[in-house]
């Protein structure tokens, strides 16, 4: 498949899946730049039978390096955020799936990866397991923890 293809077919739900982690525009679409870049790199050396895990896998490790890179160069001093609140991003936090994420965030990490590969981008467990480098039974025990707390936190807010 060549890379325009790939891009067209899967940038879509690439952007979603990193937005998702990082919850910030921009950065979501530096990663999804990355994560593309690397895979370009890579299908020239080999080529990838499974795509779309292997593509969800490089994008969950190009947002673990950029957590790591932010770990280390994170300041000493402590930073007063501002809150600016737009008409944009009301909207924003009244979607639901910004809500979801909301929810997701009060998750276990593994938990909340889970939740966002096999019920959000549609992977399957399999797929997923071989993402998060988890065993089957591990994923899918993260899987159903993080859907019981789910279903209790949406039970509590009322959502």
């Amino acid at each position: 498949m060549e890379l325009e293809q790939l891009y067209t077919r899967y940038v879509n739900d690439i952007y979603r899946y990193l937005f998702s982690l990082c919850r910030h525009t921009e950065t979501a679409e530096d990663l999804m730049q990355d994560t593309f870049y690397k895979a370009h790199v890579t299908l020239l050396a080999q080529p990838i039978y499974e795509l779309k895990p292997w593509l969800f896998k490089v994008a969950y490790y190009t947002y673990i390096d950029y957590c790591r890179k932010e770990k280390r160069s994170t300041p000493y001093v402590q930073i007063e955020r501002v809150d600016y609140t737009t008409p944009e991003m009301i909207i924003l936090q009244q979607d639901s799936f910004t809500k979801l994420l909301n929810l997701l965030e009060q998750l276990n990490p593994l938990e909340k990866q889970a939740i966002l590969l096999c019920d959000v981008q549609d992977c399957t467990n399999e797929q997923a397991a071989q993402i998060l480098d988890l065993k089957l039974n591990t994923l899918k025990s993260h899987l159903l923890r993080g859907r019981k707390k789910m279903r209790a936190l949406i039970e509590k807010g009322g959502y």
